[in-house]
């Protein structure tokens, strides 16, 4: 019967003690029992019994060593800080677009407005308008005033 042990062993890879079906003793495999019924003692090689799960919930402070929750908390301080950066560099860029179609815009207007008023301003625009009211030009020089 070891040859059985050996061979059911190495062909499925896992054995587990059955805790179904009497002195507790029988070595199975998914439930099934590989060796039959055995004599106690016989067989030098005890496997050891699986730790049963219990109904508890699971302690991930079993699992974390303090250090090791810190370096992921500082790992994700560092990811959402990198994120909150990216985030506002991509608004700052946008802005900055906004900002530079605007002063487009007013430049465009501030340059039409001086053009407009050098054409306002021309001598021959004024002469224009002055003979367009019935105003004409005088030969007398302008007065000047002394104080």
């Amino acid at each position: 019967m070891p040859d059985a042990a050996k061979f059911a062993r190495s062909l499925f890879g896992f054995f587990r003690r059955s805790s179904a079906g009497g002195a507790g003793g029988e070595i199975g495999i998914a439930g099934i029992d590989v060796l039959g019924e055995r004599q106690q003692g016989i067989y030098p090689m005890e496997l050891p019994v699986p730790p049963q799960h219990s109904g508890e919930l699971f302690d991930i402070g079993a699992i974390l060593r303090l250090r090791t929750f810190l370096y992921l908390i500082a790992a994700t301080a560092l990811f959402l800080f990198q994120i909150h950066n990216t985030l506002s560099i991509r608004d700052l860029a946008q802005e900055n677009e906004r900002l530079r179609e605007q002063l487009r815009i007013s430049t465009s207007v501030r340059t039409s407005q001086e053009l407009k008023a050098a054409e306002l301003q021309g001598i021959h625009n004024i002469s224009g308008r002055a003979q367009a009211l019935g105003l004409i030009s005088s030969a007398v020089p302008p007065v000047d005033i002394e104080l």
